[in-house]
């Protein structure tokens, strides 16, 4: 079984997130998380060739255990919690038709991490690393966490719940 912990806010300021790389950099390598900081800057699709619009992305991505994706602390330069995804979209090319192609784009509003497995532990960690970024980067960081443990902090929430037959 697997969950998925969506959050989403904004940053005090854009000029907190080089505090927040450094710091994050530092507790990842005291607790032996591996990390990748994220200064990323790339071309929307969309835009005309001769005057390309430029998105950024800056942050840091944490992996805090084997059974969690990556921890995405990354802002758009508005300073929203923002991820990049890779598309497959079909383009139309005369000599070639239907030519797939891969790009990138930038889905912002929110990020997520998923918990692969019945790891309490992970879960408890992960969102002890929310609240810490709530309290000191994001104010109005909001998650969404379908176990209800974000909400009530009970850790009966987060056992494995196993399936019981009904007699017939």
């Amino acid at each position: 079984m697997s969950t998925t912990v969506h959050y989403f806010g904004k940053i005090k300021t854009p000029d907190m997130i080089r505090e927040l790389k450094d710091e994050f950099q530092e507790i990842a390598q005291v607790s032996g998380w591996t990390f990748e900081k994220v200064d990323h800057v790339f071309s929307t699709a969309d835009s005309p060739a001769a005057v390309p619009a430029r998105l950024t992305l800056k942050g840091i991505r944490l992996t805090l255990g084997k059974s969690l994706s990556p921890v995405q602390l990354t802002f758009d330069k508005d300073g929203y919690l923002s991820h990049i995804y890779y598309e497959t979209v079909m383009t139309e090319n005369p000599l070639r038709v239907g030519v797939e192609k891969t790009t990138q784009v930038l889905h912002q509003v929110h990020t997520s991490t998923t918990l692969k497995g019945a790891d309490a532990k992970d879960h408890i960690r992960l969102i002890k690393l929310l609240d810490y970024v709530k309290k000191k980067y994001v104010p109005n960081l909001e998650v969404i966490d379908n176990t209800g443990y974000w909400y009530n902090r009970d850790e009966s929430v987060l056992k494995p719940k196993s399936l019981q037959l009904i007699p017939k």
